[in-house]
Formats: structure tokens, sequence, C-alpha cells
């Protein structure tokens, strides 16, 4: 017979940290049917809405040449009087109509976050 395992004692905990990854594709993609825009802009653009942007440009590029592939954005070559040439990012068709069927689930995740946000207000 073995002697009872006791508990460890607790370790201090660390606030969870929520991250909004799954709203950088609806995210992109509103901000292109705002406006064109070359990818060092639309990191900027996605900060200013509180969406993570991914650690390095190297991720968003990842994320935007995906959805190239997807037909969800298309992009093309800017040559600036100035400066380099940039590849400027613009929403597609079929990205219209994925950041329309993103709407229901973004509008949900709201409403799961509101009653979360409301019942821990409550119980304080």
């Amino acid at each position: 017979m073995s002697a009872p395992v006791s508990p460890a004692a607790p370790s201090p905990v660390e606030p969870e940290d929520v991250r909004s990854r799954s709203l950088l594709r609806p995210a992109i993609l509103l901000l292109l049917r705002e406006q064109e825009s070359h990818g060092y802009e639309l990191m900027g653009r996605l900060a200013e809405l509180g969406v993570e942007v991914p650690p390095t440009t190297g991720g968003l590029y990842r994320s935007l040449r995906t959805m190239a592939e997807e037909g969800l954005v298309s992009s093309y070559w800017s040559t600036p009087q100035r400066g380099p040439a940039r590849r400027v990012y613009a929403i597609t068709e079929s990205g219209e109509q994925a950041l329309e069927h993103s709407m229901p689930s973004l509008a949900s995740l709201l409403r799961t976050v509101r009653g979360m946000l409301n019942r821990y207000r409550q119980g304080n």
C-alpha cells in the first residue's frame, strides 16, 4: 500500500492571456474593404483595432499569402515616386463574401464575452 500523495504547493497563478488570433483574418478583410494597403500599413491598422498582430512581419505576410491562395485577397506591386516598390493588398469578391459570413460568428463571440464579463462583475 503506498502512501497518499500530498498535493503540490499551489504555484502562483498568472493571468491567462486571451489572444485575438482568430480575429486576424476577418480584421484583415475588413481593413482591406475600407482601403487597399501594404503589409506594414496593415500591421499598424490591425494594432489600432486591438487585433493581435503576428510577432514578425513574416507572420502577417504568410497570412496574406494564404488568403491570396484562397482567393480572398489579391495583390499588385505599387511603385511610388520615392522609396521601394510595395505589394499592395485588396479584398476580392470572395473575400467580401467570407467577411460577410464571419459576422454572425463575431456577433456570437461578442455576446459570449459580454456575458462572461457581466457575470464576472456581478461576482465582485
